[in-house]
């Protein structure tokens, strides 16, 4: 079995970038061809704008960590971002965003990681018995299922309470098409379309989703202060409303506090549903991974006390070696965000090609990813390229491999504006994916395979779909 799993191919190489727009109102891959996955930079002038991909690691860790400053966040990612998360801190830039930092490093602290895990759990244990309810009726879809637990995980540690039933079903509606005409919006805006009127029309779609979060939260804040921490929730929502600039004693507004939490559910959910639902079809596609993995659950699980049925425990979740590989490799070949984007302030150069200042500079996880000078077999499914102390079997996996594992691996961002959930994603990640395989088996579905579209985040169109069979 070829360990290719699939992936769209590049289209071929066209000089006319009108072209490859038209082709990026329907996925934004449409704006790549097979020549950006071979060189260092690429560049080009369109409608007086210039554009520039970059690839090399030494110019992409100047664009996002020693130079951070001169490449802030472009104003196509807050205009495009902020009908639904308003002013947060994925998109916005300088003293803004630095205190909006402070804040919410807070609420993500390794302390909050080992309270939230609870709320976790209990999403985790509502998937596995809607798989148990499922197991006899054929496939399944696992990017659905995965939507599901990431937003009902996301709701239970930011807001303390379980989403299902029609409440999921018409917030996850509303992402769908918020996502489906934010690609659309940019490639639209590369064309001069005016931005108050694109704006006007992602706001129609983003309403539903910022009134829900802002009832949420006025809800709580109307409760007043709690007198202790007992009485008080321990979750994200109380993390951030609890927050304290140390520098300067400020806190989130209600209106920032609306902000934030639109992109953590954003984030939250959004990126961890695609990567996951990626991870789910990656171990029915290769069944000697997901042994793998299930004997290192089992082998943690039964080196502490207790049955072998026990919940797994914050400390178990980090023993999972191999499983943070093979969720490391799925975000490399599948990175939710396929696109970061800044502005340059000043003339410059990065790998030897000039960069005027106000050019658009795109970093790619998906090109960086799959780059043909970064990686052997670029486009295989090898989670050992992530083990640091690899064993005998994994010694087709290169040291240069695990090199790129470390320089050329941003599928969270580099630098101080690296995504602050990236361990609450992968402790979420590793939940998931151990309670999968420790009671069920997953097996692909032949007559089914992803369509994939990278638009806000990467998503299949057609769902993925798997089949599971119980262990005895």
């Amino acid at each position: 079995m070829t360990r290719e799993p699939v992936y769209p191919p590049p289209e071929p190489y066209t000089p006319n970038f009108l072209r490859r727009i038209r082709r990026g109102l329907y996925s934004w891959f449409g704006l790549l061809n097979e020549w950006d996955f071979r060189i260092p930079v690429g560049a080009l002038r369109f409608m007086g704008l210039n554009l520039l991909l970059v690839n090399d690691p030494a110019a992409v860790r100047q664009v996002m960590v020693s130079a951070v400053e001169a490449f802030p966040k472009h104003p196509y990612t807050l205009w495009i971002l902020e009908p639904l998360i308003g002013r947060a801190i994925f998109s916005v830039n300088g003293e803004e965003w630095a205190q909006q930092r402070r804040l919410v490093d807070q609420a993500f602290q390794v302390a909050q990681l080992q309270r939230v895990l609870p709320q976790m759990e209990g999403a985790v244990e509502a998937l596995m018995a809607r798989l148990e309810a499922q197991v006899d009726g054929g496939s399944i879809d696992a990017d659905a299922e995965m939507t599901l637990v990431t937003a009902d995980v996301i709701v239970r540690t930011i807001l303390s309470r379980p989403l299902e039933g029609a409440e999921a079903e018409a917030i996850f509606a509303a992402f769908a098409r918020y996502q489906k005409r934010a690609g659309r919006a940019l490639m639209l805006r590369f064309l001069r379309l005016p931005r108050r009127r694109l704006q006007g029309y992602l706001a129609t779609h983003a309403a539903p989703i910022r009134a829900w979060i802002a009832a949420a939260i006025e809800a709580r804040l109307d409760t007043g202060d709690h007198s202790s921490e007992r009485s008080s929730p321990q979750d994200l929502l109380q993390a951030l409303i609890e927050a304290r600039d140390p520098q300067s004693g400020a806190r989130f507004s209600r209106d920032g506090l609306v902000d934030q939490v639109c992109f953590l559910f954003l984030a939250g959910h959004e990126t961890s549903a695609s990567s996951l639902g990626m991870a789910v079809y990656l171990l029915g596609r290769f069944p000697e991974v997901q042994q793998r993995l299930r004997a290192e659950v089992l082998q943690v699980l039964g080196s502490r006390a207790g049955a072998p049925d026990r919940p797994l425990g914050f400390e178990d979740l980090r023993q999972l070696s191999y499983g943070a590989a093979i969720f490391n490799e799925t975000l490399r070949l599948y990175p939710p965000v396929s696109f970061f984007i800044r502005e340059a302030q000043t003339d410059t150069e990065l790998a030897g090609s000039r960069c005027p200042m106000r050019s658009l500079v795109t970093l790619s996880p998906w090109v960086i990813q799959r780059h043909e000078q970064h990686w052997s077999e670029p486009n295989a499914f090898r989670p050992e390229r992530f083990l640091t102390d690899a064993a005998p079997a994994d010694e087709a996996t290169s040291a240069d491999d695990r090199r790129w594992a470390r320089d050329a691996f941003l599928p969270y961002g580099l630098g101080p504006r690296k995504c602050p959930g990236a361990a609450f994603a992968q402790q979420e990640a590793l939940l998931v994916l151990a309670e999968l395989v420790r009671r069920f088996a997953v097996l692909p579905d032949p007559e089914h395979e992803p369509e994939l579209v990278a638009r806000l985040t990467l998503r299949s169109r057609n769902g993925i779909r798997v089949r599971l069979q119980r262990l005895p």
